[in-house]
């Protein structure tokens, strides 16, 4: 999700999801929602960067780890995420679905954190059974928050 935002160029996220992942961002920067994902977005978001010998990437590692004010959470990778990853790579790996580790990460991060939607735009990570998996253009488009 956060690739179709902030290298939309170079994803292959189709327009109603690059304007729905901007639309969770903002919502994510105004306290809105809150979310989860593991340090390998950045991983992720910097070989884009690389491969593509764009410039910007320490503005964006600094805005996903500090500019979200408390709402965005980056997890680690330990060994029992690492475990969890091979095991789901197990579960989803296939000729025609090639489910990598990192994959195996995102999905075992969301688990781990009980959240209640992992959005992604990748299509490794939309057909899994253990959460509920939705591109950004199906999340809902009005954001009901519980205050007590």
């Amino acid at each position: 999700m956060f690739l179709a935002v902030i290298v939309p160029e170079v994803t292959r996220a189709p327009r109603d999801d690059i304007r729905a992942s901007e639309r969770l961002l903002r919502a994510l920067q105004k306290g809105e929602i809150v979310a989860f994902t593991s340090v390998m977005a950045l991983a992720e978001i910097r070989w884009v960067f690389e491969r593509e010998k764009k410039p910007g990437f320490d503005i964006v590692r600094a805005t996903l780890e500090d500019g979200f004010a408390g709402h965005l959470t980056i997890l680690p990778v330990d060994a029992d995420l690492a475990v969890m990853s091979a095991i789901h790579r197990r579960r989803y790996y296939s000729r025609n679905n090639p489910f990598s580790y990192n994959d195996g990460i995102f999905l075992a991060t969301a688990l781990r954190t009980g959240t209640s939607a992992l959005v992604t735009t990748d299509p490794h990570l939309l057909h899994v059974s253990e959460v509920s998996a939705l591109r950004p253009s199906a999340f809902p488009s009005e954001l009901h928050t519980s205050r007590t």
